[in-house]
């Protein structure tokens, strides 16, 4: 070091003063910029007034000083720069060559200071200096451009004050000025691109104009593709670029603009590993891209990255860094994003408690005051959701109205503000019922959906808001003036075609609700409910978020939709709404796979477009998306561009089927069925809807004259009872006594109501009868009688006689499509058998299911030329599973009826063995272990030696022969308890990839009973087989469900229990 005196002794300190401020400017560490605010200072005091560099430690002090105040706030040191920076400027008077420097510096710590105090003298003042700044760099000066920019920001700054218009388009002009000075190939032009793009920005958000947001989105764009790929600034502008697409996004809703910035964002982070001080600035913008992504589509992974990140945000950010409260905000914001959906109390108390310190970071008068304010009031409004405390509710009031204060029009989030104030100003009517409340809500919700452009996204969820303030209003006044514009507002919401589509999915569902007293509103909007159910599992997801989606949306939305549809007398609209609004997962499946060689004669080119389409997305349906915490950037990015592409892809299927719509022979091109095609489905015979719905019970019976309604005296908790105590009879092992009780109970009064006092004496005569000494409480053997009893008395008995059916030696066909927790109900088997003459369905008719009524409408039943032949697999020793000896002599009883010809035994086989013979198979009989897969139907399969035959291998071969499926594996048609509108379980599977008929079990059955109905069902099957005929016999698999019949028939007729003969069903033609 130079010794004290030493003429170049201040230089020294200045040069290393500013080599600490970059060492600052890059690690962020308070002590180095302390050191070299320090080392400014001892440099200024060596050089006293008339000091020649004087004016330059004051200038590079002041520049010191101002950094000390933007990252730690210290407002004496802003003050300071000040003080410096005039004193640097009154030692360089016109002409000195560094005035333009001191007038730019001292300009931009006023317009600073301005920023904190509101004082428009500062605003006014730094205007003016930089002005003059600007005046002494004139073209071509170097520094012009630097100067146009700075001018600029001020100008913004004060339109943001006063709202004059003129000041923005100034600084726009001057910031395309700028541009002009930096042309192709100018090192700076990236920059200028970027700062005239925030400044198009910030005219979007205060006046609207979506030109303004489109050039801004090129400029960035531009900015980029200048920037090589190891530039510095390039995370500054993918980052920029990212949050432009993401505010296009919010304004129109356009998927891909979110995809794309959260591309962008990744990559700028990939870019900023730690330490890069930025990095917490690209962990802030991703993690709020990734929740916004899971608010549209509800990936749980996105959210859980996005708390990762905002997390490491927070530990990047220690205080007092002035980004700190931004990190608490974001960071409370996903934590009560994460409540919503896991309902964890500590996700709550912390995402209070980090709003709390948010907003004591942001006091008047901070900037971003406001977001805090509203953030930390939504928090305790849904803390008072949960525990009641008033105090909450009333400082959620409090907060919302200071924020809405501090949000006045033009502001961007002024309409926010209006609606959560509106929120808790109803939620607070409905504890204290002051009808200032509710009266100033309507208020804030109508001028919230007012200032939105047309179009907007969050038209959809103000909209429903306020229709439902609306209906508290009717409710609570009973005036019709109240009514009228709610079911308006709610099908404004509904209409909302940039809104995510769960958003207007829950609005529909809302209007429903408050519409059900106005069946014709009702319907209208079940109707757009459930046409919104394949937008909201669209063919561009994999088939677990399909199903994902599916189950958060859907189940009872269309019984619920059936139910309104009785009630106002429109039964065919009943059937329609259960048809369009079930099996949706399947509906969409079997779309990609439609037939198109009519619209390949009329229109061949739109015709191979939708056949490349549909190839694609079912090869992409298929495709692994699980993530885990080890998958590299890359690999997570790679990820997102398929699955945008599959998202574009399903827009274009969209804009391809409406194409094709326009044709005039294809107006129902891929439409849902109406009740004249549907009702071809009971040509040989009846089809019987069990509806199951809050509202109550009924059954739709449909034939060639239409759809009779049949009242059913269950109501929905009636047959959830029925479901459990079934549920109880047939689960092996420890069973819940409480459960068990409860729901005894629950039926013993069903019982005590519907059937005739006669009747339950003598069944309860005969289970008393019984030697019980061995029996367990919880396993009482007239469970099954019970409810078997309930669904012959409150259901199967109504149904017969309203189709005038009796007893009959050859009884007729009829089909069973049950809906909800019928599904998981034996019909079929039905009656009340311990009486004199017991009376039971299958004495009346011979029972089918189907999971919808277009599973039964047939266009492939003509007779087929090609080789009949019968596959038949058998497992009795599969790896990893339980043995299945009696396998073995299934397989024998088998070939006692079918001719060795026609049959291909497999034992112990592998599953590309099985697969090669699915294309000239007509019977597959399957004896072995099944595997369910509720969350990925397609996963479902069967167990051969080798491992799973997956149905989705199955769907993936051509089975122009397939005719019949039997399935003797365990509990091969019992389907998913929390989704059983959706058909989930391996039969239908495989109904729906091709089997025209499938025989399946509800439960567990028995070994030994597998070949005693084998045998007996294609003994019935083949009993037409004699000599003369049998090498051009084939089986009527149309008789499959007479056949199984028969062999039950058989089966009972041994004495065995209800447990082993009811499981087995038919499913199908």
């Amino acid at each position: 070091m130079l010794p004290t005196l030493h003429p170049d002794r201040s230089s020294l300190l200045g040069s290393l003063a500013n080599a600490l401020w970059t060492r600052f400017e890059y690690g962020g560490q308070h002590e180095y910029l302390e050191e070299a605010i320090e080392f400014h200072r001892k440099a200024l005091d060596m050089r006293p007034a008339p000091h020649p560099d004087r004016s330059i430690s004051l200038s590079n002090l002041g520049v010191m000083l101002c950094t000390e105040f933007e990252h730690f706030g210290r407002h004496e040191a802003l003050e300071a720069a000040i003080s410096s920076h005039r004193e640097a400027l009154k030692l360089r008077p016109a002409p000195h060559p560094d005035r333009d420097t001191s007038l730019n510096n001292l300009g931009i710590v006023l317009g600073t200071r301005f920023e904190q105090s509101g004082r428009p003298e500062d605003l006014d003042e730094a205007i003016s200096v930089i002005q003059e700044a600007l005046e002494l760099r004139p073209t071509p000066h170097t520094l012009r451009a630097s100067s146009l920019n700075n001018l600029a920001y001020v100008l913004e700054t004060r339109f943001e004050q006063s709202g004059q218009q003129e000041d923005l388009e100034k600084a726009i002009l001057f910031h395309r000025e700028a541009l002009e000075l930096h042309p192709v190939p100018h090192p700076d032009r990236f920059t200028t691109l970027g700062n005239l793009a925030s400044a198009l920005m910030n005219r979007f958000e205060q006046a609207g104009r979506h030109e303004d947001l489109e050039e801004a989105i090129s400029f960035h764009r531009e900015a980029l593709e200048l920037q090589p790929a190891l530039h510095t600034d390039r995370c500054m502008t993918l980052g920029n670029l990212g949050i432009a697409l993401e505010v296009r996004f919010e304004q129109s809703g356009r998927h891909e603009d979110l995809e794309e910035a959260i591309s962008f964002h990744r990559e700028a982070l990939e870019q900023r590993p730690a330490p890069h001080p930025d990095r917490p600035l690209s962990l802030t913008s991703l993690g709020s891209a990734l929740r916004t992504r899971f608010k549209q589509a509800g990936q749980h992974q996105d959210l859980e990255e996005a708390i990762s990140f905002h997390q490491e945000a927070l530990e990047l950010r220690p205080a007092p860094h002035p980004d700190r409260s931004m990190c608490f905000n974001n960071l409370g914001i996903v934590l009560e994003t994460r409540f919503e959906r896991s309902r964890q109390q500590e996700d709550l108390d912390k995402a209070i408690s980090f709003n709390q310190e948010a907003l004591k970071l942001r006091p008047v008068p901070h900037p971003d005051r406001s977001m805090s304010l509203n953030n930390l009031a939504n928090v305790l409004e849904t803390r008072f959701e949960q525990s009641g405390q008033q105090e909450d509710l009333e400082k959620a009031v409090l907060f919302h109205r200071e924020a809405l204060k501090l949000r006045p029009a033009p502001h961007p989030y002024r309409p926010t503000s209006l609606n959560n104030l509106a929120n808790v100003l109803k939620r607070r009517f409905e504890q204290s019922g002051q009808q200032e409340d509710l009266e100033a809500a309507i208020s804030f919700h109508r001028e919230a959906q007012r200032v939105l452009h047309a179009g907007h996204p969050l038209t959809c969820l103000y909209s429903k808001n306020l229709g439902d303030t609306f209906m508290r209003a009717y409710t609570h006044t009973d005036k019709s003036e109240y009514f009228g514009p709610a079911m308006d507002v709610f099908r404004d919401a509904v209409a909302c075609e940039t809104a995510p589509a769960s958003q207007r999915l829950d609005a529909a569902k809302l209007w429903a609700r408050h519409a059900d007293s106005k069946p014709d509103s009702a319907l209208e909007a079940y109707q757009a409910a459930i046409e919104l159910l394949p937008r909201l599992a669209m063919l561009g997801l994999d088939l677990s978020s399909r199903q994902q989606a599916l189950t958060s949306g859907s189940d009872g939305l269309a019984r619920e939709a059936a139910a309104c549809a009785i009630r106002s007398g429109q039964c065919d609209k009943a059937v329609e709404l259960l048809e369009e609004g079930r099996a949706v997962f399947w509906s969409q499946a079997l779309q990609l796979r439609t037939p198109m060689d009519d619209l390949h004669e009329s229109a061949p080119e739109l015709e191979a477009k939708l056949r490349r389409i549909s190839l694609a997305l079912e090869q992409g349906s298929l495709r692994d998306v699980s993530q885990d915490i080890s998958d590299s950037p890359q690999t997570v990015m790679a990820m997102e561009r398929e699955a945008a592409r599959l998202r574009r892809l399903n827009d274009e299927w969209l804009e391809t089927l409406e194409k094709i719509r326009d044709l005039e022979a294809f107006k129902d091109f891929l439409r849902p069925q109406r009740l004249p095609k549907l009702v071809d489905a009971a040509a040989k015979a009846p089809v019987v809807i069990l509806n199951a719905s809050e509202a109550g019970c009924a059954a739709l019976v449909l034939t060639l004259n239409g759809v009779q309604h049949v009242p059913l005296a269950l109501s929905f908790a009636d047959v959830n009872a029925l479901v459990d105590l079934i549920q109880i009879a047939t689960a092996p092992g420890h069973r819940d006594l409480a459960r068990s009780a409860s729901t005894r109970a629950h039926v013993d009064v069903l019982l005590q109501q519907m059937l005739p006092s006669t009747t339950l004496q003598f069944m309860r005569q005969s289970w008393e009868s019984r030697d019980m000494s061995r029996v367990r409480i919880n396993e009482r053997p007239n469970d099954f009688q019970t409810v078997l009893a309930m669904l012959w008395q409150s259901v199967v008995k109504p149904v017969l006689c309203s189709l005038g059916l009796e007893i009959s030696a050859t009884p007729p066909n009829l089909c069973w499509c049950p809906t909800g927790p019928f599904a998981f109900l034996p019909i079929h088997a039905a009656g009340i058998y311990d009486v004199g003459e017991p009376e039971c369905v299958c004495d009346h008719v011979v029972s089918s299911y189907t999971p919808t009524i277009s599973a039964l409408l047939s266009d492939s039943d003509m007779p087929n030329s090609d080789p009949f032949k019968m596959m038949v697999v058998i497992e009795p020793n599969t790896p990893g599973q339980s043995s299945l000896p009696y396998t073995v002599d299934e397989m024998l009883r088998i070939e006692k009826h079918v001719p060795m010809k026609d049959l291909i035994t497999l034992r112990s086989s592998k599953v590309e063995a099985v697969v090669s013979h699915l294309p000239t198979t007509s019977i597959a009989h399957f004896a072995c272990h099944g595997q369910q897969h509720p969350e990925n139907p397609l996963e479902s399969s069967l167990m051969l030696h080798d491992g799973p035959l997956k149905v989705s291998k199955i769907m993936q071969q051509p089975t122009p022969n397939a005719k019949l499926a039997f399935l003797g594996a365990c509990q091969t048609a019992t389907g998913d308890k929390t989704l059983p509108d959706e058909a989930i379980h391996l039969a239908s599977t495989l109904l729906f990839a091709g089997f025209r008929g499938v025989v399946a079990t509800m439960w567990s059955i028995s070994d030994e009973d597998g070949p005693k109905i084998a045998d007996a069902f294609y003994e019935y099957l083949y009993r037409e087989n004699r000599p003369s005929v049998t090498d051009t016999f084939r089986p009527d698999t149309r008789e499959a469900a007479r056949a199984l019949h028969v062999a039950v028939a058989k089966l009972r007729s041994e004495g065995v229990s209800f447990k082993r003969w009811v499981p087995f069903i038919h499913m199908g033609r």
